[in-house]
């Protein structure tokens, strides 16, 4: 078509920007928004051009049947109906919804835009596809394809689906030269008119007659074979019954399955687990699909440059870059190698310790590779520069992975795309941003794969359905043989013209897509004589789990008996063993280092952690497991509560040591100080960065800061300004104090009070902030160290144990205080501890002091005595949002 058509065959990108220039001389769009629906209106005009469609008549726009009875004279009457009740269908254009207006807007102009493209693409003698034929076929239809001075033999095997045009050339060849014609089908569905896999066998037949070719048995799909549908629960579970099938095969052979085998993927993402479930003793394989280069690590490497870039800031001159990119990239094998592995790996533990949502570009050592990674790229240029740049560089460190030998190929082939596509885009004299121009790189990375090495004519066929085409096989298997994949609905998922029009004019429709597809199933079965048909049984929102129609057809239609089978997964779970730590060796000598003389404090959370679970408590504190540590954009609930507590504090600094602070703290209720403040604190305890421009929260961010200047504004500063006979002592201070226990043993608890104040009387008043909601009220002092998770109140505690450690520590009777913030404007509210078994709030420690600590003590021996073992909590609730809940397996 391309020799006899003159033109040649453009770039896609640079057939799309051509057209979008056509395009923009009817509609006011950028290139960014047209680009991806101009590719499927390209589609739509190499569509029209190979079906040789009136572009005028397709895309005007008319409802009057007369006028179609005049102008469409060519078409039949019911093309004529459905045209005619498509157009009427849209009412009265006065009455159109504004999606009606803009469709019949863009469709009018479809034509002239047609013909300027044509025009345009023919004056730079480039083409799209059809274009090429459309304009082959004219050729031959007007006579001016000269005919070979010498007489030509042709032979035409392998099709199904025929375009207008290449029928149109078929005709010329027939007519012209000697032809033979080759068609690969069977009786079975030929003769069968209700049978979708003869749909363009029988008009090719009648059309051309198929040479005579005696060697092929046109009744090869009723003879005898092993039909076997699988039903498997998992992707994986389909690729391993590959295993299954290939061992099968070789017992049944009596030798190492060869090129009569076929494994076909309606699925190419299955090729690589696919490719490691193939038994070792199949020593050759022939895979003619290509490996996806989405699926190397190249790729990623390059997706996460491309990240990177796309998510830079600045910031008071400074450039900074997003911490999952960073992080990406400090973390990945071509990064983390070499001399660079140390602090690269430093650098990635840092961002992550530190909390930082955004990192300085100048946190990375200067004159290497880091140095080049994380610098800002602005424009497209410059950003295809910068990946070569990046690529070149990676490509000279040391790398011992198991892609090593490929890894170079793998970036020349990036490399050569980064070219093209530069190339086509320069040419295209276009101003184009940088997310269309990632994103018309990954468009060409993704398509692309990287060929494997193989024997064609020998070993087990790992292919595609497509490359199944005129290749016979005895023993098959097909995987993902799900209605969602096979035969799916590839043909007209993205069309601009509607499918009532595409019908009328013999575009293709489902009903082609379904055709070719079925063809392609049933010629691959005719001839083989095991066939096995894989499918996902499973449900979800990407697949129905739904076999595909041919295994239904198979069993209810054809002349074989399907068997049926079904790949289970036995899964016996033992009931979890419970957990028991004996108190010997490293244990005890860890456990130890909390008394006195260890050198190790026990903080209220860790001892609460204690009585809510022993086990829990020795995770934590004993063998000091830590969670992984991972770094959220979202302000979680203690984050809130960190904000809270150091706005808070940087409030009531200048306040310290000052007399009934009352109207000072009256004056900052709704001041600029507070939102100073929580500005502050935001930047400081969620972005780890003092210098960060509120003006650059994200809606999350500010939503939360919102909320916690209400909850000052509105809560905190009120309540403290109604009762401000106090003095604030200290703020967020460390209280440490001594405690004994059995046998002359003591313990250092220790803790960071939020707030000390004292009040008129000289009591000293710990208040702790909360932000949760209240639990305030206790049972006694018992209930607060019970084994029942309902009876306890980790709040009241963990106060009770501040007002003793300040109490112990400074001598001072000590009056605890729970400020829950979102409560302190209700009516009556009171910050003391209520005690429901006296009926009475508690207002000093001493009242308290003798049966708490006698409670403590009892617990602390248990906690240090050797032969009390750490065990499991027997309250599963409380393992619900447990660090350790997977060791346990509750």
């Amino acid at each position: 078509m391309e020799e006899i058509s003159g033109l040649r065959a453009g770039d896609p990108v640079r057939l799309v920007t051509e057209l979008y220039k056509i395009y923009r001389t009817h509609h006011e769009e950028t290139f960014d928004s047209f680009y991806f629906w101009g590719e499927m209106l390209l589609s739509d005009f190499d569509q029209v051009d190979k079906y040789l469609i009136d572009a005028d008549m397709l895309f005007s726009n008319i409802s009057d049947l007369k006028v179609l009875e005049s102008d469409f004279s060519y078409l039949s009457e019911e093309q004529i109906r459905i045209i005619s009740r498509f157009w009427k269908s849209f009412g009265l254009e006065d009455e159109f919804s504004p999606e009606k207006q803009q469709f019949v807007r863009i469709w009018r102009s479809l034509a002239p835009i047609y013909h300027a493209y044509n025009d345009r693409l023919s004056s730079l003698s480039l083409a799209y596809t059809g274009m090429m034929h459309r304009r082959a076929a004219e050729l031959i239809r007007e006579g001016r394809v000269l005919s070979p001075a010498e007489p030509r033999r042709y032979v035409i095997a392998g099709f199904n689906a025929l375009s207008e045009c290449e029928k149109i050339l078929f005709d010329y060849l027939k007519n012209t030269a000697s032809v033979d014609f080759f068609w690969d089908y069977d009786d079975y569905y030929l003769k069968d008119p209700d049978q979708e896999a003869g749909l363009f066998q029988r008009e090719n037949l009648r059309r051309y007659p198929s040479a005579d070719l005696s060697v092929n048995d046109r009744n090869a799909f009723s003879s005898r074979k092993e039909v076997v549908a699988v039903s498997a629960p998992s992707d994986s579970l389909q690729c391993k019954y590959v295993y299954d099938f290939l061992e099968e095969t070789a017992r049944i052979e009596g030798r190492t399955p060869d090129k009569e085998t076929a494994v076909v993927l309606t699925d190419e993402n299955l090729l690589v687990p696919v490719l490691y479930s193939i038994p070792e003793s199949v020593e050759n394989v022939n895979i003619t699909m290509g490996y996806p280069l989405r699926q190397t690590l190249a790729y990623s490497f390059v997706e996460r440059l491309v990240e990177l870039q796309s998510r830079v800031r600045w910031r008071g001159g400074r450039v900074l870059f997003y911490h999952a990119d960073v992080t990406g990239l400090l973390t990945h094998p071509f990064v983390a190698c070499g001399e660079y592995e140390r602090t690269a790996r430093e650098i990635a533990a840092e961002v992550l310790r530190k909390q930082q949502v955004y990192v300085a570009g100048n946190k990375f050592p200067q004159g290497g590779i880091l140095a080049d990674i994380f610098s800002p790229a602005e424009g497209w240029q410059a950003l295809q520069e910068y990946l070569l740049r990046i690529l070149s560089s990676v490509a000279r460190l040391p790398y011992e992975g198991e892609d090593a030998a490929l890894r170079l190929e793998y970036f020349s082939l990036i490399a050569d795309q980064l070219h093209k596509l530069r190339n086509s885009l320069e040419q295209c004299d276009l101003d184009l941003s940088v997310p269309i121009f990632t994103s018309l790189l990954r468009r060409m990375l993704q398509k692309m794969t990287v060929p494997y090495e193989g024997e064609p004519l020998s070993g087990v066929q790992v292919m595609g359905i497509l490359e199944t085409r005129n290749l016979d096989f005895e023993h098959v298997v097909i995987l993902s043989v799900n209605d969602d994949t096979f035969p799916g609905n590839r043909a007209v998922s993205s069309s601009f013209i509607p499918y009532n029009l595409r019908l009328a004019y013999g575009l293709p429709t489902p009903m082609h897509h379904e055709g070719v597809y079925a063809y392609y199933f049933y010629r691959l079965l005719q001839r083989a004589r095991r066939v096995h048909l894989v499918y996902c049984s499973r449900s979800d929102d990407k697949r129905t789990g739904e076999p595909s129609r041919y295994i239904y057809q198979l069993k209810y239609e054809s002349p074989h008996r399907v068997e049926e089978r079904k790949m289970t997964v036995d899964v016996n779970l033992a009931p979890p063993e419970p957990i028991v730590v004996e108190k010997r060796g490293d244990v005890a000598r860890t456990l130890d280092e909390f008394l006195t003389a260890g050198g190790r404090t026990l903080s209220p959370t860790s001892f609460y952690t204690y009585l809510e679970c022993p086990v829990k408590f020795y995770f934590h504190a004993v063998a000091r497991l830590r969670k992984e540590e991972e770094l959220t954009e979202e302000i979680d609930s203690p984050m809130f509560g960190t904000i809270l507590h150091r706005a808070m504090e940087l409030l009531y600094r200048p306040l310290v040591g000052m007399d009934n602070p009352g109207p000072e703290i009256r004056a900052l209720i709704r001041s600029a100080k507070v939102d100073d403040a929580v500005n502050r604190a935001v930047c400081e305890m969620f972005l780890k960065d003092e210098r960060a421009d509120p003006e650059e929260f994200g809606g999350g961010v500010l939503l939360v800061r919102d909320i916690v200047a209400r909850y000052i504004n509105g809560c905190l500063l009120p309540y403290d300004a109604g009762r401000g006979d106090f003095t604030v002592v200290q703020l967020e201070r460390r209280i440490e104090a001594s405690f004994p226990f059995g046998n002359g043993a003591k313990v250092c608890f220790s803790g960071l009070a939020d707030r000390i104040d004292r009040a008129r009387n000289g009591l000293v008043r710990v208040v702790d902030y909360k932000t949760g909601a209240p639990h305030i009220e206790f049972n006694g002092v018992d209930a607060l160290f019970s084994k029942r998770r309902e009876e306890r109140s980790s709040a009241v505690l963990q106060t009770l144990l501040y007002a003793m450690m300040l109490n112990r520590s400074e001598g001072a009777d000590v009056q605890p205080s729970l400020y829950y913030i979102r409560n302190l404007n209700a009516e009556h509210y009171s910050p003391l501890l209520q005690d429901k078994s006296l009926g009475r709030p508690v207002e000093r420690y001493s009242d308290y002091r003798q049966e708490f600590e006698m409670r403590l003590k009892r617990v602390l021996e248990e906690l240090f005595d050797r032969d009390i073992p750490f065990r499991q909590c027997d309250d599963p609730v409380c393992c619900t949002w447990c660090d350790f809940r997977e060791i346990c397996r509750r």
